[in-house]
């Protein structure tokens, strides 16, 4: 990459009889110099950038090149397309002194440095983006089409050679937008209309003259005449573009436009509105203050003027379902003001052009909220506005929390076999577990796989529709009624197609969350074995003496059992005392209870349950042995009541004896 400094030396873009002279000197990426100049002329400037293949100028003042922007643009047309001219003193539209944008590289300049050495110091600034990039705005071609020759003057001849004039000339303005618009050249047309014809026409056409003289020849025709003129606009100062938003542009276009400018955040609203503004001012405008990526408009369908603005930005155009009404536009703003955002609206063309970038907005209001929720749950510190962008590029939601995640975390998750378990105190293997894990991790790259296909399948059917949407547009018109309904069955069938594909991705997303959730939690009671948070207990339905055995078989006396029902079996009640094990419900009932204290049983009602696995359940262990303490305390107080109730002590027979005698007596 070569870099090119320049200073003027002497002269004067002002004057013409002392042109300007310029120190140069060329530099490689290294900051090797390549060639130095202590005396040039413009044009040798020019020749040199071509000779060295230049990249970047820099330049302490760009009006040292030419008066005018309009001047400075037409210098730029000489250069290679991908030269870019940085003024190095130009930081925030302020300026700066070069040694001070000198000691941003480590260069410090103890005196006033000769023109030689400014040019040097301004190519390395150059070389390391320093100061502010100078672009061209984009060139534009007249073509003029106007009378040869004047009338002059006559009676009712006189006026018959003039409409034929004007006829003549209304023909080739036809032959002409006939042409520009077969190759798709966006343009504008302004004409002066006449008796039976067009006295004069201008199309300005938005490219180069070279462009626009392959479509069209000039003509010098009797009657009248084509010339194409290249027409040059001017220049503008651009920031860098590291760190610029990503902006909605809505457009109201008339006699006067109105201009209105939203970030994807809702944090800035950029209003303007003026009768001189054409296409490529609004463009420039826009660009000034950030990188545009839809054009919307209040109309439907959308006015031709903000079609060929979204044309030339190559960006797509957003029109509402229907035109909005002055009430809706009021309510949209209402809406945006109550978010605090202060708007100055100085015209109905600034309101028109801002309700169109909210309605656009709004389309998407739901999801933004979804994706800052979901972002806002899962902690993570990224750019919102990026992932806003990929939301409006087409991705779904899972698709761009997923991307973030991808960039932000590591996926602990999904990588469990690489962590050493120390040890699990549970009755539950540890093989098991993993092998219910990797199988959900299957079953989760199985769905992700099926989706893929299901989405290249749907693709695969809008590019179809296409395709016979095109055959039958273009098709001869015989037997158009049957080819209509032909046409409108096949494309029902096929987006009735689409709609259980889209249905069944749907679907197979939600089932992929829902697994992901369950292996996610799954983990989590891994981690609690690892930590003894959680313990592991048998689950039956029903207690019978069937379950009883089963149960020993899983866990050779377990110390408590998780019961679903009330239905006890009297032999298993009496194995379950016997092997000491504690009766688990979710709900008890104060009649069964009393009979399992009487039986010697401990039972826990209303135990917190973690998670159930089929026939395991899943407990804190903390709560577990508090509860299973209370309710062997519970057992043990209930025994000791039922003795105290059954003994009688000498002082209480005494006291029955001695009321028996009273009653004898009494009697």
């Amino acid at each position: 990459m070569k870099v090119m400094g320049i200073d003027i030396v002497k002269g004067s873009p002002l004057s013409k009889t002392n042109p300007p002279f310029y120190s140069v000197v060329i530099i490689d990426d290294r900051g090797r110099i390549l060639y130095e100049s202590v005396e040039s002329p413009l044009k040798t400037v020019v020749r040199l950038v071509w000779e060295y293949e230049v990249f970047k100028i820099g330049i302490d003042n760009v009006y040292e090149l030419a008066s005018t922007k309009r001047d400075v643009a037409k210098i730029m047309l000489l250069l290679p397309s991908g030269v870019s001219i940085y003024q190095v003193t130009l930081e925030e539209n302020k300026f700066v002194n070069i040694y001070k944008q000198a000691m941003k590289i480590g260069i410090e300049l103890s005196s006033k440095p000769k023109p030689l050495q400014t040019a040097y110091v301004c190519a390395l600034l150059a070389l390391n983006d320093v100061g502010t990039p100078i672009k061209g705005v984009e060139r534009r071609t007249k073509i003029v089409v106007s009378r040869n020759r004047s009338v002059g003057p006559g009676g009712s001849s006189a006026n018959k050679f003039a409409r034929g004039m004007r006829t003549a000339i209304l023909c080739a303005v036809r032959e002409i937008k006939k042409l520009l618009d077969e190759a798709a050249v966006p343009y504008d047309i302004v004409f002066r209309r006449g008796s039976g014809g067009l006295d004069s026409a201008v199309f300005i056409a938005y490219t180069g003259s070279d462009v626009v003289k392959k479509i069209i020849k000039p003509f010098n025709g009797r009657d009248i005449k084509v010339t194409i003129k290249s027409e040059y606009s001017t220049v503008e100062f651009f920031e860098k573009e590291l760190n610029r938003k990503h902006v909605i542009v809505g457009i109201d276009p008339g006699i006067e436009t109105g201009v209105a400018i939203l970030d994807l955040s809702l944090k800035n609203v950029f209003l303007f509105s003026s009768r001189d503004l054409d296409k490529i001012s609004v463009i420039n405008k826009v660009y000034s203050i950030g990188t545009p990526i839809i054009v919307s408009t209040d109309k439907s369908p959308a006015p031709d003027t903000v079609k060929k603005i979204s044309s030339l930005l190559g960006i797509p155009l957003y029109e509402p379902p229907q035109s909005l009404t002055n009430e809706e536009k009021e309510r949209l703003i209402e809406w945006l003001k109550k978010k605090g955002i202060e708007i100055n609206l100085r015209t109905s063309h600034e309101r028109d052009a801002l309700a169109a970038a909210i309605k656009f907005y709004k389309s998407f209001e739901r999801k933004f909220i979804e994706l800052e929720r979901r972002v806002d749950e899962l902690g993570l510190e990224v750019d919102i506005d990026e992932l806003k962008l990929l939301l409006l590029k087409g991705r779904t939601i899972n698709d761009v929390i997923e991307y973030a995640i991808e960039e932000h975390l590591e996926n602990e998750v999904y990588h469990l076999e690489n962590m050493q378990i120390l040890s699990i105190p549970t009755h539950i293997s540890v093989n098991s577990c993993n092998e219910k894990l990797r199988n959900l991790e299957d079953r989760i790259r199985e769905l992700i796989k099926e989706r893929e296909i299901l989405r290249a399948r749907i693709n695969e059917l809008e590019t179809r529709i296409g395709e016979l949407e095109f055959e039958l547009k273009f098709n001869n018109k015989e037997n158009s009624v049957d080819r209509e309904i032909i046409r409108d069955r096949i494309i029902n069938e096929l987006r009735e197609s689409l709609r259980n594909m889209q249905n069944k991705i749907a679907y197979l997303a939600s089932e992929l969350e829902q697994e992901k959730t369950k292996s996610k939690a799954f983990y989590g009671i891994l981690r609690g074995f690892m930590l003894d948070e959680y313990l592991a207990i048998p689950k039956i339905r029903s207690l019978t003496i069937g379950d009883v055995r089963e149960i020993n078989a899983m866990a050779a006396l377990p110390r408590a059992v998780l019961i679903e029902s009330y239905n006890l079996d009297a032999n298993a009640l009496n194995a379950i005392k016997e092997s000491g094990t504690a009766l688990i419900f979710n709900a008890c009932i104060n009649e069964i209870k009393q009979l399992l204290l009487d039986i010697g049983i401990p039972v826990v009602c209303n135990l917190p349950i973690q998670a159930v696995y089929e026939d395991i359940a899943i407990v804190s262990t903390k709560e577990f042995e508090n509860a299973l303490e209370n309710a062997l305390k519970e057992v043990e107080f209930h025994r000791k009541s039922k003795e105290n109730k059954n003994y009688i002590d000498s002082a209480k027979l005494l006291d029955i004896i001695n009321e028996y005698r009273k009653n004898v007596w009494n009697t």
